[in-house]
């Protein structure tokens, strides 16, 4: 209820006195509260409407009646509404210059209306309303809870709270980073929650998560206030079980996942069908698109696998996330059926982890059509994982998925006969001849990059090059000769 709902009803006959903006006239009321004392404002509230008839208000220095309306100022009250033909006939001019100044609207009560007639009609309109809200932030629940049920993702529920609440919303964590928003393209900072907190009461909110991390849902724009808290209320629960589900990185499948990681990486001892029946086992469709997350955080960076989580729900369903020898990964199917929305899946899930985890290592390989693709996509994200800084999407195929896919025993005896010069002569010589060859490799050939990381001088790399070369009996001048030998480094380090 606004103080324009009053001048607008018409069995109240009220007159407004003041020159009123439409902001002023559009603020809610609380409540109504009659006092007849100069100082009233220990007993009210902010927003409430001050009904009085001015009884013992007999002066006429503009300093006392400025004094009083400062007063009603600084509560702030919504509006006083003076009732005539008691104490005054008219209203005291003195007051009327007193609200203009204060820019307080200032309401006329006939003597016709009694004041009781305008407190009952206040409170009767306010407990409609207070029903009517409290009627809808269940409903909001009822939504939220639906969507958290079937399978959608946290920013799926704050959608709701946005609509219901006719603005934006987010959710910042204890250190003031934001975890998710709505709508999905709205910027938000720490300052946001700083700002939202002093200087919009209510419109910050703690959410009870139960556990040792704290969150704050902050929503900006529509309603706000106490409407906004009765709203909020029900809804704030349905999002702290969204946020409590994210802790928990282990999936209720971890023991199955577990099981279908050490499959996927035994190339040569677990057989497709038996591979695609436990990929089956763990929830996951074998005939859908699937993506692959893999992460290496340090130990200060494992509470980002919630944050991972709460990413690749937003943009995926069925998703799993867990952990697997210190390492993060996530396995989640898309929930659209159209090629040309799995290809935009990366790019949109990239956007959201670089926010979210920008300096964490962690590569999106995808979409994988089938088990088979998810072994060579699995390969080559445990590898290029070592490699990243932040975020990134792997490229469709690798050497060494590949590698690992085709060497058989031939090969990765192959390889070992091939290298054997260059272990030998390391163990008799004390040399560093097979750490030279991976870095020359690791760097695409480059000498001033290798001899940086090695910390040698070019002359030296260019012995030991030499020297390699006639112990591998390949030239690592040549395509060939370098392809020859990255081929054998792999196969070896892909070996059991």
């Amino acid at each position: 209820m606004k103080v324009s709902d009053l001048l607008a009803e018409d069995s109240l006959q009220l007159r407004l006195h003041t020159p009123s903006t439409a902001k002023s006239l559009a603020t809610s009321i609380s409540y109504s509260a009659p006092a007849e004392f100069l100082d009233p404002t220990p007993f009210l509230g902010a927003n409430c409407l001050l009904i009085t008839h001015g009884i013992g208000f007999n002066f006429f220095d503009q300093r006392t009646w400025d004094a009083y309306v400062e007063r009603l100022a600084s509560v702030p009250v919504c509006a006083i509404a003076f009732v005539t033909g008691v104490a005054h006939r008219l209203i005291p001019k003195p007051l009327v210059e007193a609200a203009k100044a204060h820019q307080i609207p200032l309401l006329e009560v006939p003597s016709v209306v009694p004041a009781l007639q305008l407190q009952r009609f206040v409170t009767s309109v306010l407990e409609a309303e207070r029903f009517a809200l409290t009627r809808q932030s269940w409903e909001l629940a009822d939504r939220c809870a639906k969507a958290a049920r079937s399978g959608g993702s946290l920013r799926a529920v704050l959608a709701q709270v946005a609509a219901a609440a006719d603005g934006q919303c987010a959710v910042f964590d204890t250190t003031g980073a934001l975890v998710s928003c709505w709508p999905a393209g709205s910027r938000w900072t720490a300052e946001d929650l700083r700002q939202d907190g002093r200087g919009a009461p209510g419109s910050s909110f703690a959410l009870p998560t139960g556990g040792t991390d704290h969150f704050q849902l902050v929503v900006r724009g529509g309603t706000t206030g106490e409407p906004l808290a009765t709203l909020i209320g029900p809804a704030s629960s349905i999002l702290a079980m969204q946020l409590n589900s994210a802790f928990k990185a282990g999936a209720p499948h971890q023991g199955k996942l577990e099981r279908l990681m050490l499959q996927l990486e035994d190339w040569q001892g677990v057989a497709l069908k038996e591979l695609t029946r436990t990929f089956r086992a763990t929830g996951l469709d074998a005939h859908a698109p699937t993506f692959l997350l893999a992460a290496e955080p340090d130990r200060t960076q494992l509470p980002n696998a919630w944050r991972i989580r709460l990413a690749v729900q937003d943009h995926l369903n069925n998703a799993h996330v867990f952990t697997y020898r210190g390492s993060v990964y996530a396995l989640a199917q898309a929930r659209t059926d159209t090629a040309a929305d799995w290809q935009v899946i990366p790019d949109r899930l990239l956007a959201s982890l670089r926010q979210i985890v920008p300096g964490l290592p962690l590569v999106i390989k995808g979409p994988l059509r089938s088990v088979d693709e998810l072994r060579l996509g699995l390969a080559h994200a445990q590898r290029l994982v070592r490699q990243v800084g932040e975020p990134t999407i792997a490229a469709p195929m690798s050497i060494e998925s590949l590698v690992v896919a085709t060497a058989g025993s031939g090969a990765h005896a192959a390889a070992e006969n091939l290298l054997a010069p260059l272990l030998e002569y390391d163990r008799a010589n004390n040399g560093r001849l097979l750490p030279t060859l991976r870095a020359y490799l690791d760097h695409d050939a480059q000498p001033s990059r290798v001899c940086q990381v090695l910390y040698i001088h070019r002359n030296t790399l260019s012995k030991r090059l030499a020297l390699m070369s006639r112990l591998l009996n390949v030239r690592l001048d040549t395509l060939e000769g370098l392809t020859t030998s990255m081929l054998a480094v792999r196969i070896t380090d892909a070996a059991p």
